[in-house]
């Protein structure tokens, strides 16, 4: 697992390395400022033929700007500085790195960039805490129509700071580790570069990578003594108004795996006919006939609007995926946070998406979700474990969060959520624990999802195409495990 710092761990980090007297403040920012122009040098297409500028702010990264600057120019590629303030308070730095005065200007409107094949943003870094002012804005809606390369953060993006105007960045770099803030926001192509911070102990903020979902994924065996049921599920799903998450939540978890998979849905207008003329493979029952009392195999409930008549029917010892939209059913609006979670079992996956987090978790629909509502819901939900889906995923357990951000944009339309829903519940039956299924369910997820945009196209696709993509991207994921 890769380690993810919040800001504060991030200054923390700055801070304990000067300290231990491995490198200086100095040191760090000339590495940082170096790694920036070889980045430049060694990822961009013919770089000794292009023009670079290095717009830079008053902080630490316009400081690492103007030392980058300073290495472009010493690799022989043409670099120019523009400062966003005439009091830039740079002077020393200028100085140190013998940059004269006609190496930079202070940006203006008039400030023109159309001569430069490359912007390096060294505006604000991670220590953003205010909204930005019409200048800066219009500085960065500027930018945003030519190539940037951006220090750390792009600028304009913070952890709490829900800014409407970011920088628009081709790369990202960023320093020892990646932060929070580069998961929390839509934010392409981070590439992390060592400058010599020491190592870290722990972190209780971790991104998965594929060496993870490797140890996690249990080795085939071509042939084991084992009946169907013993990979069995319980689905509840549905409805006369949403029939098709039914279908879908059903047909990913027997592409993921379940061996024996139980449908309880509305009987209204022959839904359940329909549906098992659709699905073959599934056994489609009335949910009238399902036993509460009798209920032990990993059970979702939620997909298509199919609710439970009373939370207080669950078996509290049984593993449950809720999804989504079964959240309300567990919601009081006048109740606490405390007491709503009450009514979940204990042994259950939550999967809402970033609306539904809000609303159950009582935030404000406007509010960006930051590190503190993490840390206040990580001390509420016991051994639950809330999977919130965005543009990255987050899973939230007790004591750590983990992020999986292998998705695409392909993953945001009608019913992937559902086919989510399904591989979770597929990956329980199997034996997987919660965690093991939440992170290689929704790691799957996103690789099923890569197999289509890489091998089939990178439009169109729906969630039927994505459950087509289920076993391929398992077989990926074996595949890269073998080599």
């Amino acid at each position: 697992m890769i380690p993810v710092l919040t800001k504060s761990e991030a200054y923390r980090l700055d801070k304990d390395t000067i300290a231990s007297g491995c490198l200086s403040q100095e040191e760090l920012m000339d590495n940082a400022g170096k790694a920036i122009a070889q980045f430049f040098c060694e990822k961009i297409k013919n770089p000794f033929s292009k023009t670079v500028v290095v717009v830079c702010g008053r902080g630490n990264n316009g400081g690492d700007g103007i030392i980058a600057h300073y290495y472009l120019k010493k690799y022989n590629i043409s670099s120019k500085i523009v400062f966003t303030e005439s009091i830039h308070g740079q002077s020393k730095l200028l100085e140190k790195y013998k940059i004269s005065k006609i190496e930079y200007s202070i940006y203006n409107d008039k400030t023109n960039f159309d001569k430069y094949d490359w912007i390096i943003d060294g505006i604000f870094g991670i220590g953003l805490s205010r909204k930005l002012n019409n200048r800066y804005r219009n500085l960065i809606t500027k930018i945003n129509c030519f190539n940037i390369i951006s220090i750390d953060m792009p600028s304009g993006v913070s952890d709490s700071l829900d800014e409407t105007v970011v920088v628009n960045s081709k790369y990202t770099i960023t320093f020892g580790f990646s932060k929070l803030s580069h998961y929390m926001n839509p934010i392409n192509n981070i590439k992390i570069s060592d400058i010599g911070f020491q190592k870290l102990n722990k972190s209780y903020i971790n991104k998965i990578d594929q060496c993870d979902v490797k140890k996690i994924l249990n080795p085939i065996c071509l042939k084991k003594n084992i009946h169907k049921k013993e990979t069995q599920c319980n689905i509840i799903a549905g409805s006369i108004h949403y029939p098709g998450a039914a279908f879908l939540c059903s047909m990913a978890a027997n592409k993921a795996g379940s061996g024996y998979v139980s449908l309880y849905t509305d009987s209204e207008n022959n839904l359940i006919q329909n549906l098992q003329s659709l699905m073959p493979e599934v056994i489609v029952k009335d949910l009238d006939l399902f036993d509460y009392n009798a209920i032990s195999l990993p059970t979702l409930i939620g997909p298509g609007g199919q609710l439970i008549p009373t939370s207080e029917t669950l078996d509290k010892t049984a593993s449950y995926v809720i999804d989504a939209s079964a959240l309300s059913d567990f919601d009081d609006f006048e109740s606490t946070i405390e007491n709503d979670l009450a009514r979940i079992p204990k042994h259950s996956i939550m999967t809402p998406h970033t609306g539904e987090f809000k609303i159950f978790f009582k935030l404000h629909k406007n509010k960006k979700i930051n590190v503190n509502d993490f840390k206040r819901i990580q001390k509420l939900i016991g051994s639950r474990i809330v999977i919130l889906k965005s543009f990255n995923t987050f899973i939230i357990t007790a004591d750590m969060i983990y992020i999986v951000n292998n998705g695409s944009s392909l993953l945001a339309t009608a019913g992937t959520g559902d086919v989510l829903s399904g591989i979770l519940i597929s990956l329980l039956s199997q034996g997987y624990s919660r965690l093991e299924a939440s992170i290689l369910g929704t790691y799957l997820h996103g690789e099923a999802a890569n197999y289509y945009m890489n091998n089939i196209s990178k439009d169109g696709m729906t969630a039927s195409d994505l459950i087509d993509c289920i076993p391929y991207a398992f077989n990926q994921i074996r595949k890269n495990s073998e080599l």
